[in-house]
């Protein structure tokens, strides 16, 4: 008998045991068969997927670092930059609302101050101009009429464009102009920018939008008594006086004392500026003059194939949000030509091509008015329509290079003579045109025409009707229509509307000591 707790006795294997060894063998090596496969399909499946995903290995050569840290730190830059914008962005509307508030509180603080209708003061007053009483009661909704925050280039995105633009800006500076009319008991009037575009004979000539003499923004009467002051470079200032006007265009030319330092810069004349059909650059940069400071006020954008809201059809669009300071600056292309005249709407930017400032120029210079056939015609340009409405004319017409009849306003003559609402046009006396500015400028040379063969005869005084022969061409129609046209256009015709400015005058002793304008826009 074995002894408790000694080891168990190992039996000596028999031929039976060695066959179950000899499965254990058998079952380890297929155990070690399947763990390699195993690997091998993983090894496999990660050469698929790094295939499948492009995953080439890294390289660790000095060049690939490089690159690798070149393109971190441009990502890292990129981040940081946009980070710096939206804080701009952020600073900006901050500044934008606490501006607000305070001229709110600064409004309500002056109308607390006011005295009652029982007890009116006429030595210490306030006065609201341009409003009723519904107005007065909504001040909340008053904004500042003119745009304190832009002031300066260094403010603008003018910066992220190139020197070469920014170059040509300021060269330019020099000839564009601030200018503010007064009435002549010292009431600020209207305040707009301006171009010097002639000098001669001790004077130079400034042109800009006739706003800055209108008696109202929606009329077309001329203000009477207007003390008109042009600030100029540096901060220079003179007395300027009405010239030349006209309310069809909107365009008006002031005249000042000319030194011999004073620089000029004309409006080019060249149509392919404004071409939808040539393949030129479309960015513009608006100048202007600040109205406290007087600083140059410069805005980038670019021409876009939009019709204006505006009365004038011959009116082009740019995406320049420029402030109401800044109507009637130039609008200059990146080769530093003058393109066009700049006007105001609140939600874009209208401007008049150069070409037509040229001819209108040139007609008040030699005539001292503007003469345009007004055959009672609203058209408008084709690439201004709708998707569909113009896939549809291109199928017809295969190019975009005509206008539209629109409208025809109190005009059965024309009727009379061939022409409908919905006709397209392409050229008049033989002169083809490819949009509805260069039909005005076609209608201009016509008018240039009539007025130096009929300039002393007493037709244009109004006293007999006029006669002028017109022959249009219609796409899609064979020959030519007659129509013969016996007015010129006026004023009256396009509407220029501008907001009407709300002008708060405070008085103490008598004497005002404070007037704030402000606006109720849409």
């Amino acid at each position: 008998m074995s002894q408790v707790g000694s080891a168990p006795e190992m039996p000596f294997p028999s031929d039976g045991d060695s066959s179950c060894s000899e499965d254990i063998r058998n079952e380890g090596h297929q155990r070690r068969e399947l763990l390699e496969g195993e690997s091998s399909r993983r090894e496999l499946s990660a050469v698929v997927e790094r295939r499948a995903y492009n995953l080439r290995p890294r390289k660790d050569d000095s060049v690939t670092t490089q690159q690798r840290l070149e393109f971190a730190r441009w990502r890292q830059q990129r981040t940081q930059q946009r980070i710096e914008r939206k804080e701009a962005v952020a600073l900006k509307q901050k500044q934008q609302m606490e501006f607000i508030e305070r001229a709110s509180k600064t409004i309500k603080e002056m109308m607390d101050r006011m005295p009652k209708a029982r007890e009116v003061d006429l030595e210490n007053r306030t006065d609201i101009l341009n409003t009723d009483t519904g107005g007065t009661m909504e001040m909340e909704k008053w904004c500042p009429y003119f745009d304190p925050f832009e002031i300066g280039l260094h403010t603008t995105t003018l910066k992220s464009v190139s020197w070469a633009v920014e170059e040509l800006a300021l060269q330019a500076a020099a000839c564009v102009v601030g200018l503010q009319s007064r009435t002549d008991v010292g009431t600020d009037h209207f305040f707009c920018s301006g171009t010097i575009v002639e000098c001669s004979e001790g004077c130079a000539k400034i042109v800009t939008v006739a706003n800055l003499v209108k008696k109202c923004p929606d009329t077309d009467d001329l203000a009477e008594g207007l003390m008109i002051t042009v600030y100029l470079q540096n901060n220079k200032a003179c007395r300027g006086h009405l010239l030349y006007h006209d309310f069809f265009y909107n365009i008006c030319v002031i005249e000042i004392p000319c030194s011999a330092h004073i620089a000029i810069k004309g409006f080019t004349s060249n149509i392919n500026a404004i071409n939808f059909d040539e393949s030129c650059s479309r960015d513009v940069v608006s100048l202007g003059r600040d109205k406290r400071t007087h600083g140059l006020l410069v805005y980038r954008g670019k021409i876009i194939p939009k019709r204006s809201s505006l009365d004038c059809e011959e009116l082009l669009v740019s995406t320049c949000r420029i402030s109401k300071v800044e109507v009637g600056g130039p609008l200059m292309n990146f080769d530093g030509n003058f393109i066009g005249l700049n006007y105001y709407h609140y939600k874009e930017t209208p401007f008049i091509p150069s070409f037509i400032v040229v001819k209108c120029l040139q007609q008040l210079k030699l005539f001292r008015k503007v003469v345009r056939p007004w055959p009672g015609l609203r058209v408008r340009n084709l690439f201004t329509g709708e998707c569909n409405a113009f896939e549809k004319m291109q199928t017809n017409l295969l190019r975009s290079t005509c206008v539209i009849i629109e409208k025809i306003e109190d005009q059965s003559s024309v009727k009379a003579y061939g022409l409908n609402e919905g006709d397209i046009i392409n050229r008049v006396n033989g002169v083809y045109f490819s949009n509805a500015a260069e039909l005005g400028s076609v209608l201009l040379d016509i008018g240039t025409a009539y007025l130096s063969k009929y300039q002393n005869s007493k037709q244009l005084d109004g006293s007999d009707m006029i006669s002028i022969c017109m022959k249009f061409g219609v796409s899609g129609h064979g020959g030519e229509r007659t129509v013969v046209v016996d007015k010129l256009a006026s004023s009256g015709v396009n509407r220029w509307p501008f907001p009407k400015p709300i002008i708060v005058q405070e008085y103490a002793d008598g004497k005002k000591v404070l007037e704030e304008w402000y606006a109720m826009e849409s």
